[in-house]
């Protein structure tokens, strides 16, 4: 499993999920994957043409191979509320420039997660559930620059320092649910082994 999608699995589950994976998962015996059944050999002219860009995939393909990227886009949004938590504690009595040094780098990476995760042709990738928050992060992370672009006072430097919390939580929420009710019992056996893994050695134990 991708470190960043373990990683917003451990946080959510350290909030709202404890209960959930402490359940003990049945041990249950192995039995082959379902494979789909073999699609025509390509024609020479597509050979190129990756498994990701087929508009045939099944929903399970989907999850699998998405390329926009919800856990990429929570990171930004963690390293973007970390920087305007600080730009807000330097700008109380007026916006400074060290202050409005990190609103440029928030910036820089929002830029990011709109150019490259959440981009139009990255987002069609997606399984309808992951595309719906896409859609609401492309949506919010727009209004949040725009704010930013043109901030004339710590009282919206504040009001888009909350904003981000707010749709950094709600995206990091949705992915979590939205992936867990699509995992077997055996994949969230393997996953709450995972996240104890971790937790231990973050120095917590999820008993």
């Amino acid at each position: 499993m991708d470190k960043q999608i373990l990683a917003i699995f451990v946080q959510e589950a350290g909030k709202i999920a404890t209960g959930l994976l402490s359940l003990r998962t049945p041990k249950l015996k192995e039995e082959p994957r379902k494979t789909a059944e073999p699609k025509p050999e390509p024609e020479p002219v597509i050979a190129q043409v990756s498994v990701e860009a087929s508009p045939e995939r099944t929903e399970e393909e989907q999850i699998q191979t998405g390329v926009a990227c919800l856990p990429c886009t929570n990171s930004h949004l963690l390293t973007c509320r970390g920087l305007l938590d600080e730009a807000h504690r330097m700008s109380h009595d007026g916006l400074t420039p060290d202050g409005m040094e990190r609103v440029d780098q928030c910036l820089g990476e929002i830029a990011a997660a709109e150019r490259i995760d959440l981009a139009p042709a990255n987002i069609v990738e997606l399984p309808k559930g992951e595309q719906d928050i896409a859609h609401y992060a492309a949506r919010e992370l727009r209004n949040i620059r725009h704010d930013l672009e043109g901030l004339t006072s710590p009282i919206v430097l504040e009001q888009a320092a909350a904003k981000v919390t707010e749709v950094q939580k709600r995206i990091s929420r949705e992915f979590f649910n939205y992936r867990l009710a699509k995992m077997s019992p055996e994949e969230k056996g393997e996953l709450r082994q995972k996240i104890q893994d971790k937790l231990k050695e973050d120095g917590d134990v999820l008993e």
